[in-house]
């Protein structure tokens, strides 16, 4: 997590300094992307950055994490907009989601996290997938808020317990979804928006509906 210097940056100078990371880590995947790249772009020393952040890592993970709190977000909007409707809002938010790792503003970034995934890489990315000790409570919270918005009456669970299971099988069908897509981007297979969304859909059907006649 940065330092409380950096939030006592006005929001000019954080938002200066997390684009320039932004920029570095879409251009190089984590290990060789350069601290001096980085203080280049926003304009600041080297001894300034170290008053923000302990290292890299340090930055590299926050960037991760603010798109993790955009993420999900976007996720309690989807179960809003869908009047509750648990798969509903999984299938919109992750067409969503697949557009921006696909075309979006983030896709290179994402393509260097995805093709150099570690396990701290994915816990940061995914809105429920990890339980993380670090924010565990604001993990856990996030988790209320979407449970409380979904209407519980079209799932076959008993309480948030099952909820959590649930939300976790989804979360692991999602990312299975976008290694698909980055295992055959890696051999130099394309693989369409369009295709990587019916594949995700029909895992979805499958969870919901169930796979036995």
């Amino acid at each position: 997590m940065p330092k409380p210097t950096f939030f006592r940056l006005n929001e000019e100078k954080q938002a200066r300094l997390i684009q320039a990371a932004h920029d570095e880590f879409s251009r190089v995947p984590f290990e060789s992307a350069s601290i001096s790249n980085i203080i280049r772009l926003a304009g600041i020393p080297r001894g300034s950055f170290y008053q923000y952040f302990e290292d890299k890592a340090d930055i590299y993970f926050y960037l991760l994490q603010q798109l993790r709190v955009t993420s999900q977000q976007h996720l309690n909007d989807a179960v809003q907009a869908s009047k509750g409707d648990f798969f509903q809002a999984m299938a919109q938010n992750f067409g969503e989601v697949i557009d921006d790792i696909v075309e979006g503003h983030n896709a290179a970034l994402y393509r260097n996290v995805f093709m150099y995934m570690d396990y701290r890489g994915a816990a940061r990315l995914s809105p429920a997938m990890f339980d993380r000790s670090r924010d565990h409570d604001a993990h856990e919270a996030q988790v209320r808020r979407l449970y409380d918005k979904v209407d519980t009456d079209k799932l076959q669970i008993d309480d948030i317990r099952d909820f959590k299971m649930l939300l976790g099988l989804v979360m692991n069908t999602f990312m299975q979804t976008i290694g698909h897509y980055y295992a055959h981007q890696s051999r130099g297979e394309e693989v369409s928006i369009d295709e990587l969304k019916q594949r995700l859909h029909q895992l979805l059907h499958w969870i919901q509906s169930g796979v036995g006649k």
